[in-house]
């Protein structure tokens, strides 16, 4: 053979290798992957991010990314052989991984049925409840109604609570906020109304129980105290107040004094049972404790009736 002939041949192995015959490395990283991602209903999810991940021979983690078109499809290329474990993400929705074995032939599957995320309002309710219902509008109403309860705005609480009702009538709960709007503008019969739509529910019945105790006494029923005496950590800092204030009718200054303190530690700038501290302490004859609860209803509450009261007492005081 003459060297231009040996020449010859290895230029075109040369060019082989350069042009015609793909090397390991390339081979090594030609794995494909597609797949679709549905819903529940089994329709098609579009712009669901994709993250297939798989550390590679040196343990660093190899990332490829794809995104779901308008039919919930989506493909990509680049993958070595091996499992990948790949993630489909859209917000409003859960998580949903799978392992996926790849090889540098053919086209690995990779398809998904994401579980919507349920709202705490959706899953109280429950899927029944809400069948032919919009979700989304019925949770804005409810909150408004809170929002509206929360700023004492009653009568509008009052109007969204109901309406509420006529849609979600085994929404046992509005019946309770119902009752507590109607107590908070003074309505205490259509709060006991309210209240009573429950007696003997297994879930609010007991609830019920209680905010029909505390109205009673709202409404000047001394035996009603009966049904708060043993609320225990969830009494409010009313029905506090209001067990103090039977015992004050009844003349025993010094448990009443007991229930004013216990609700000053639930609500220490509440000026209220700071006031019948301090009418405690005149009716015992210890000014000097008079005097402190007196000034700690100004520094509360100045321009309040209380407030006033407080002050123009402390004036008088010698």
């Amino acid at each position: 053979m003459t060297f231009s002939h040996v020449s010859r041949g290895l230029l075109v192995v040369a060019l082989l290798l350069a042009v015609g015959v793909p090397s390991a490395l390339a081979q090594a990283n030609a794995g494909r992957m597609s797949g679709r991602v549905l819903d529940e209903e089994r329709e098609p999810l579009a712009s669901v991010a994709i993250l297939a991940e798989a550390p590679d021979r040196n343990g660093v983690v190899q990332r490829i990314e794809a995104t779901s078109d308008d039919n919930g499809r989506f493909t990509a290329i680049g993958f070595t052989s091996g499992q990948w474990r790949v993630a489909a993400t859209l917000d409003g929705y859960e998580v949903s991984p799978l392992v996926v074995q790849v090889r540098q032939t053919g086209v690995a599957e990779a398809s998904f049925t994401m579980t919507r995320v349920l709202s705490a309002f959706e899953r109280m309710i429950g899927e029944e409840g809400l069948e032919g219902l919009d979700a989304d509008a019925l949770e804005a109403d409810l909150k408004g109604a809170d929002s509206a309860l929360d700023a004492q705005e009653f009568d509008q609480a009052i109007a969204a609570y109901n309406k509420l009702l006529e849609q979600l009538p085994h929404f046992t709960f509005i019946h309770l906020n119902v009752g507590n709007a109607h107590r908070g503008k003074g309505d205490y019969e259509a709060a006991l109304a309210s209240y009573e739509q429950l007696v003997g529910d297994p879930d609010r019945g007991q609830q019920a129980e209680v905010e029909i105790a505390r109205t009673r006494l709202a409404m000047g029923d001394l035996d009603a105290a009966a049904g708060l005496v043993n609320a225990g950590a969830d009494a409010t800092r009313e029905d506090l107040y209001n067990l103090g204030e039977v015992d004050f009718a009844r003349g025993d200054v010094d448990a009443a004094a007991g229930w004013y303190e216990k609700a000053t530690m639930v609500d220490p700038n509440w000026e209220k049972p700071w006031f019948k501290l301090a009418l405690v302490a005149l009716n015992k004859g210890d000014m000097e404790a008079a005097k402190q609860n007196f000034q700690k209803v100004v520094d509360i509450a100045p321009n309040s009736e209380d407030g006033a009261q407080a002050q123009a007492t402390l004036s008088a005081l010698p």
